[in-house]
């Protein structure tokens, strides 16, 4: 029986190569941390993580307690960090999940306090933190100026581990942007002035995938890659370090109808597309409601009957209306709309104005995920 439900065939073997590659670009033995928030940016969070944790990565980055605990249950070993405070049933979710636990404030630091009261059996020792100042992002974190308080309070706590001090890069996509390096200044600062207070934590970290392959000065005791541990690339600066990663992720979804149409015909919802000749439609199934945009309507492209095909009219919930020419495509047939034999990630979302971050994080749960395993050369 042909698939007629949209696919994203993962090949994880690819993920390893890349999270290799990575290692190689860390400087001076810094620990590597792969970011799987987002359900793996739409790859599948417990059999990336898994896959990785096999190839001996040892830390994994997620955004939320829920995320965290998906790990501990899979049983995939190492530590986990989630990138953002929690509060509440979230920091008991946490603190259950024995995770290391990012910090902003005093007040984060009393929420996981108080959460580890109100766990049973929380697990034992110290709860790990890492305190996040803010050197230029304006998102999470106190000025360094401020940020020094904390530290001080928490590596004096005996309940408390400091075993970590990070911040985040804004720009390091954009090699001719300055930030970087008035934010890494900043750290730097930050961090002689808690050495100089006798703090001095295990881990500093700062470097994103960008950060990682373009900013070794950025790479310090732990590297966080996550889009190009997937394959593909931040920022068109970024290229260049990035020629030989593989994308991981393929989207295909099956041909559900085809019929040839006289030209003149107008197609799809609000008749936004004519056809300027007589063609071939090839309706395939998928939709915005699987995470094909509609913003590809009438512009977007995939791999099609050993050709590229273009999106006829406007992509509608659950279908989508290719123009075949005259290409014979099949019932059944599978339309390449992502990844290899098909459009990049990175061109389609420079296409919809948007970030390849978006665009696959936004495939839905209705896309079935397929795994592939070789053996990583």
């Amino acid at each position: 029986m042909p698939v007629v439900v949209p696919v994203a065939e993962i090949d994880l073997s690819a993920i390893v190569r890349n999270v290799r590659r990575l290692r190689r670009a860390a400087q001076g033995g810094a620990e590597m941390l792969v970011a799987v928030k987002a359900d793996a940016y739409g790859h599948g969070l417990v059999p990336v993580a898994r896959e990785l944790a096999r190839d001996g990565v040892g830390w994994f980055g997620v955004a939320t307690a829920h995320e965290a605990s998906e790990l501990r249950r899979a049983g995939v070993p190492g530590r986990v960090l989630i990138l953002s405070p929690t509060r509440g049933a979230d920091a008991r979710r946490a603190v259950a999940a024995d995770a290391d636990h990012t910090v902003c404030t005093d007040d984060d630091v009393a929420a996981l306090r108080a959460a580890r009261d109100a766990v049973p059996r929380a697990p034992d020792g110290p709860l790990r933190l890492h305190l996040k100042a803010d050197t230029g992002m304006a998102r999470l974190g106190l000025p360094p100026a401020h940020a020094r308080a904390v530290a001080d309070r928490i590596d004096a706590a005996s309940d408390l581990t400091l075993e970590g001090v990070c911040t985040h890069l804004a720009c390091a996509d954009d090699l001719d942007d300055a930030t970087t390096d008035r934010q890494l200044d900043a750290f730097d600062a930050f961090l002689a002035e808690l050495a100089r207070d006798g703090v001095r934590p295990r881990l500093r970290h700062a470097a994103n995938s960008a950060g990682t392959v373009a900013h070794p000065r950025a790479h310090y005791d732990l590297v966080r890659p996550g889009l190009a541990a997937f394959g593909c690339c931040p920022g068109a600066d970024l290229n260049r370090f990035l020629s030989d990663f593989e994308p991981a992720l393929r989207l295909t979804a099956s041909v559900a109808f085809v019929k040839r149409i006289p030209a003149g015909t107008k197609v799809s919802y609000g008749h936004r597309w004519t056809a300027p000749r007589d063609t071939t439609i090839a309706t395939v199934r998928i939709g915005y409601a699987d995470g094909f945009p509609r913003g590809l309507s009438n512009r977007g492209e995939a791999r099609l009957a050993d050709r590229t095909v273009r999106v006829a009219g406007t992509v509608c919930m659950d279908q989508t209306l290719f123009d075949a020419g005259d290409a014979t495509p099949q019932v059944g047939d599978r339309a390449v709309l992502l990844g290899p034999g098909g459009p990049r990630a990175e061109a389609v979302a420079s296409l919809l104005g948007t970030i390849p971050y978006e665009l696959l994080t936004g495939l839905g749960a209705r896309v079935t995920r397929r795994y592939r395993l070789d053996a990583p050369a």
